[in-house]
């Protein structure tokens, strides 16, 4: 695993698919499959090599909180 954190601009990949969950590829450049649920995204993605996130839309605001 790598150790060095990286942050990527995914906002024009992820611009089609807002309100949706989506699986990219592990360098994040595309987009592998994409669905309403979770459940149908990991259906439909080929590899299990991928990460998962729900696509916000772009003008959202996101704030992690740690409970």
């Amino acid at each position: 695993m790598d150790s060095k954190q990286r942050n990527y601009d995914l906002r024009k990949l992820l611009e089609p698919y807002a309100n949706k969950w989506v699986a990219l590829s592990r360098d994040r450049k595309k987009v592998v499959a994409s669905g309403a649920n979770l459940r149908e995204v990991v259906s439909k993605s080929q590899s299990r090599d991928v990460v998962l996130m729900r696509a916000f839309p772009a003008d959202a605001r996101y704030a992690p909180t740690g409970i």
